[in-house]
C-alpha cells in the first residue's frame, strides 16, 4: 500500500484550497502523532493559512456584489443615453435628425459597451465620453443629452475608482502571491505523502492502513477531476476553427 499520486498544479484556486482542507481534516482525525507525521504537519499547517489569506486576496475584499451594483447602474445610464438617441433618428427635424444619425454611428462603432467585461467597458465608456464632449457637443446639446453624458462619466469614475481601490488594498494587505504559496503548500504535502509511504515501508501498514485508504479516496476524487478537465479541453482544441 502506498499514498496515491495527485497532480496539484492542475487544481483550480478554489480546488487547491479545498484539498488541503481535506486533508488538514482527515489528518485531524486521525492525530498527527499517531501517524507519525506531526512535525511535517506542523510545517503544512502554516502553509495551508497562507494559502487561506492568499486566496481572500485573490476573492477580493470589496464583494463583486457591490461592484456589480455599480455596474448595473452604469448600464443602465449608458442604454437610457442610447435610447435618447435612437428616439430622434425619425424626427421631422431634420437637424435632430442628422444629429441623431452621428451619434448612432458612433455607437455602432462601440457596440454594446453594456456587455464588455469591467476592463473593457471602462475605457470604453471614457472614450465615448471624450468624444461626446469634443467632436459631437453640438449634437449631444441639440439633443439634449448632456445630462445623460455627465451622469455616465460620474457612475464610470466611480467603478473606476473602486476597482484601484480594491487593487490598492489587496497589495496593502499581503504580499502573498497565490502561485507561490501553492508550490510551497504542494511540496509540503508531497513530504507528508513521501514520509508516509517510506514509514510504510518501515514499520508495516498496519498503522496506517486506515489513513491511507481515507486519503487515496480523496486523491482518486480530485485526480477525476482533473481529467475530465483535462478530456473537455484536449476536445475542444481538437475542435474545427470556425470560418469567418
Amino acid at each position: 500500500m502506498k499514498t496515491i499520486k495527485i497532480n496539484l498544479p492542475y487544481l483550480h484556486n478554489e480546488e487547491h484550497f479545498q484539498f488541503p482542507t481535506e486533508f488538514k481534516d482527515l489528518v485531524n482525525l486521525y492525530k498527527a502523532g499517531t501517524i507519525d507525521i506531526e512535525e511535517l504537519f506542523k510545517a503544512f499547517l502554516i502553509l495551508y493559512a497562507q494559502e487561506y489569506e492568499a486566496l481572500n486576496v485573490v476573492r477580493k475584499t470589496i464583494s463583486t456584489e457591490e461592484l456589480g451594483k455599480i455596474d448595473k447602474q452604469r448600464n443602465q445610464i449608458f442604454r437610457g443615453f442610447v435610447d435618447g438617441v435612437k428616439s430622434n433618428l425619425n424626427s421631422p427635424d431634420e437637424q435632430i435628425n442628422l444629429a441623431a444619425r452621428r451619434l448612432q454611428l458612433v455607437l455602432d462603432q462601440y457596440g454594446n459597451i453594456a456587455r464588455k467585461t469591467y476592463d473593457d467597458k471602462t475605457p470604453a465608456i471614457y472614450k465615448l465620453i471624450q468624444e461626446a464632449r469634443t467632436t459631437y457637443l453640438a449634437d449631444i446639446t441639440l439633443l439634449g443629452l448632456i445630462n445623460w453624458i455627465n451622469q455616465l462619466e460620474t457612475i464610470n469614475l466611480s467603478f473606476d475608482s473602486m476597482m484601484k481601490a480594491r487593487y490598492a488594498e489587496d497589495a496593502a494587505k499581503t504580499e502573498l502571491q497565490m502561485k507561490q504559496v501553492r508550490l510551497l503548500i504542494d511540496a509540503s504535502y508531497r513530504a507528508i505523502a513521501d514520509q508516509l509511504d517510506a514509514l510504510i515501508k518501515v514499520n508495516g501498514v498496519a498503522k496506517y492502513e486506515a489513513f491511507v485508504k481515507d486519503l487515496n479516496v480523496r486523491v482518486d476524487r480530485y485526480n477525476k477531476i482533473i481529467e475530465q478537465r483535462k478530456g473537455r479541453n484536449e476536445k475542444d482544441d481538437d475542435k474545427p476553427e470556425e470560418t469567418k
